[in-house]
C-alpha cells in the first residue's frame, strides 16, 4: 500500500514506524531523483507532526541505513518549510550538466539560502564545490548575488568545519548550523506566529 494511502487509513500505525519502514512503503521503495518514492516521501513529510520529523532525523543520524543521507536531505528541507521558507528540493545525487545543491530556501524580500546537508564535520569539506553550485545558480538567474550557502551539519560540534570556513575565501558567503540548532529554531517557530519572531529566525 502506498504510504499516503496507509497514512490516511492507519495514521497511528504509520506514526509508529521507523523512517526506513516509511521509505520502503513510499512508491516503489526505491528513493531516487524524480521517482514516485521521492514524491510520496516528500508529501508525507509535510503531513506528519513535527515530533515525527524530529524522530526521523535522529534515526537517520544515529542509525544510518541505505539512502539515509537522501532521507536526511528531505527532512532538512522539510524543516525549512516549517520555518516558512519556500523550499526547492535539490538532487539526491549529482549528475552531469546539473547543479548539485541539496535545496534552495526562499523567503520574500530576503536573500536565498543554498542548502548543503552533511552528516558529520569529521572530514574536510569541499567548499569550492558548494560555491560552484551557488555561482552556477546565480549565472542561471535562479538566485541573487546576495544569496548565501547554508551548511547543515548532523553533529552538534561543528568546530572543525567552522575553522575550515573561517580560513577559506568563502567565509563571507557561508553560514553554518547544526541539525540540533535548526531543530530548536523550528520548535520556537511552532510555538509562535509572531512575524517578528519569524524574521529573527531567518
Amino acid at each position: 500500500m502506498a504510504i499516503l494511502d496507509y497514512w490516511r487509513s492507519n495514521r497511528e500505525i504509520v506514526l509508529g514506524q521507523t523512517i526506513q519502514q516509511v521509505v520502503s512503503n513510499a512508491g516503489d521503495g526505491n528513493l531516487r531523483d524524480g521517482s514516485s518514492a521521492s514524491a510520496e516521501l516528500r508529501e508525507f513529510l509535510t503531513l506528519v507532526p513535527i515530533d515525527s520529523v524530529l524522530s526521523y532525523l535522529r534515526q537517520c543520524l544515529e542509525s544510518p541505513f541505505h539512502k539515509s543521507g537522501s532521507v536526511l536531505q528531505d527532512l532538512i528541507n522539510e524543516l525549512g518549510r516549517r520555518l516558512d521558507f519556500e523550499v526547492e528540493n535539490g538532487l539526491y545525487q549529482g549528475r552531469r550538466n546539473a547543479i548539485g545543491y541539496d535545496g534552495i530556501w526562499r523567503f520574500s524580500g530576503e536573500p536565498e539560502l543554498v542548502v548543503e546537508v552533511k552528516t558529520t564535520d569529521a572530514y574536510t569539506f569541499p567548499l569550492e564545490t558548494t560555491n560552484e553550485y551557488r555561482e552556477g545558480l546565480i549565472a542561471k538567474c535562479q538566485i541573487s548575488r546576495a544569496s548565501s550557502i547554508l551548511i547543515v551539519v548532523g553533529r552538534e560540534d561543528t568546530g572543525a568545519l567552522e575553522a575550515q570556513v573561517r580560513g577559506s575565501r568563502f567565509a563571507w558567503d557561508i553560514r553554518l548550523i547544526s541539525v540540533d540548532s535548526l531543530v530548536k529554531l523550528v520548535q520556537i517557530r511552532a510555538k509562535s506566529d509572531d512575524a517578528a519572531t519569524v524574521r529573527q529566525i531567518h
